[in-house]
């Protein structure tokens, strides 16, 4: 059952299966610039190509390359990665074609075009917008984030979007929970984030004194969210029913 919790002044929101998903798998979109070249690749090799690419640079170059790139130097080296993962010569990857593919990819995730927002994220930024409470963003992510918010008009509900590429800090340090809460003078206790990880999400909230919750959209969600409703919500509308 869930219950309300008592005087939420503020709600913040992770990304990236939180508001929104890629429109198609990863992988197939990141075939589908060397099939159209003549280049014969699997998505199954291009997902575990992409995979180890995302690791590596996040390993090496956390945050987006912070200091040391931008986040659009940083995304030609996952794609060039990726591509060299499945066997794609080096050769290939200087072809004017493959160049203007990859800068082509960048833009992609840059705008709506790669992403489809969940159904009832309108619904529920307008019902905490008529509530009073006000809402943020704080996600690892470079600038692609928010213009992605834009492009899906929905930028204009926040009060706030706290890029972990403008500050330095990435969840789950707690740091970073404690920057959007001073950016707007709410205490933790009156506020609650909202995200899809228990380590990157929850547990950083509930560490500064917020509440937290996961989304699950997961053939499990209802179940989890029936067993650990002080942890678990299957679908952003559940909000409503808690603050």
């Amino acid at each position: 059952m869930n219950r309300r919790l008592g005087h939420i002044r503020l709600v913040t929101f992770d990304l990236y299966e939180t508001l929104y998903t890629p429109c198609e798998p990863i992988e197939k979109t990141y075939a589908a610039p060397l099939l159209r070249h003549g280049i014969h690749v699997d998505t199954q090799s291009v997902h575990a190509g992409f995979s180890q690419a995302i690791k590596h640079m996040r390993t090496h170059y956390p945050n987006y390359g912070f200091g040391l790139m931008n986040s659009r130097q940083w995304w030609r080296q996952v794609i060039d990665m990726t591509w060299k993962n499945i066997g794609v010569p080096s050769s290939y990857l200087g072809n004017d074609r493959l160049l203007t593919a990859r800068e082509s990819l960048i833009d992609r995730f840059n705008t709506s075009e790669g992403y489809k927002m969940f159904d009832e994220v309108p619904k529920v930024l307008k019902y905490l917008r008529m509530r009073g409470i006000k809402t943020g963003v704080i996600s690892n992510m470079d600038e692609a984030g928010e213009k992605v918010l834009c492009h899906m008009g929905i930028r204009s509900y926040f009060d706030f979007v706290l890029k972990s590429t403008t500050v330095g800090i990435q969840k789950p340090d707690p740091r970073i929970f404690e920057l959007a809460l001073s950016a707007v003078g709410v205490p933790a206790y009156d506020a609650l984030h909202v995200g899809d990880s228990k380590e990157m999400d929850f547990d950083p909230a509930i560490k500064v004194g917020m509440s937290a919750r996961i989304v699950s959209r997961g053939r499990d969600a209802a179940d989890l969210a029936a067993r650990y409703p002080d942890q678990y919500i299957a679908s952003l509308l559940d909000l409503t029913k808690i603050v």
